[in-house]
């Protein structure tokens, strides 16, 4: 028997909400995480870690990248998207590490080996909204599009959406725009249900379609 896949929405550094989410699925499923493992939540050094250790498949959520490409330039005091703006949560992912050089180097290396999105038969798998960009996924023009695309976007970062994506014959599945709920269009899932901002963290099984889901464990997101 085929073992399920279950698809996991933005984590933000909430280990223990995590590991209780993994509980609920089959262990023999395969897991896809979308992206955004760290900032915010307390514990990013320990999401990262036990996500790359199992060799589970992630997607490159635009945190990583910003935190991949940020984090060194940070510790030695340069400016950087990700420590520009105090809404990233860098502080906490920075108080995860600590001074644990060793770590944060593996880790960045691993991120940046992480995919723009995943197919699976029908299943178009991104960190954002990529939808609109479905024909030009493959362009790197289209790189941050496809990793902070909202469904409210329209013709935002510059680019603007395919005509008739609505009528694609695929399903993209993605995180990145937080709602109370899951977001379920014609051809799409958008499943961030704002774990980290006291909200709930979704996986979804494709094919069933069913969603199985873990509120909150306030010690990710508790202040230490």
């Amino acid at each position: 028997m085929q073992s399920k896949t279950y698809i996991i929405g933005d984590i933000h550094g909430c280990y223990h909400t995590m590991l209780a989410l993994l509980e609920k699925l089959p262990k023999d499923a395969r897991i896809i995480f979308v992206g955004d493992l760290c900032d915010r939540g307390n514990y990013s050094k320990e999401v990262i870690e036990y996500i790359s250790f199992n060799n589970y498949e992630c997607i490159l959520g635009n945190h990583d990248y910003y935190m991949a490409h940020g984090i060194l330039d940070t510790q030695s005091g340069k400016e950087n998207i990700w420590n520009k703006y105090k809404t990233m949560g860098h502080d906490a992912t920075l108080r995860s590490y600590g001074e644990d050089m060793k770590t944060i180097n593996r880790h960045i290396e691993w991120i940046k080996t992480l995919p723009q999105y995943i197919e699976i038969d029908r299943y178009f798998i991104s960190h954002a909204f990529a939808l609109p960009y479905y024909q030009r996924r493959d362009n790197s023009k289209f790189k941050q599009a496809i990793m902070v695309n909202r469904l409210s976007s329209k013709e935002r970062h510059g680019h603007q959406w395919e005509q008739g994506y609505e009528e694609y014959p695929i399903i993209n599945i993605f995180g990145h725009d937080n709602h109370d709920e899951v977001q379920i269009g014609k051809n799409y899932y958008g499943i961030d249900t704002g774990c980290v901002y006291d909200g709930k963290l979704t996986a979804i099984e494709l094919g069933s379609m069913e969603l199985i889901q873990q509120s909150l464990l306030k010690i990710d997101t508790t202040k230490v």
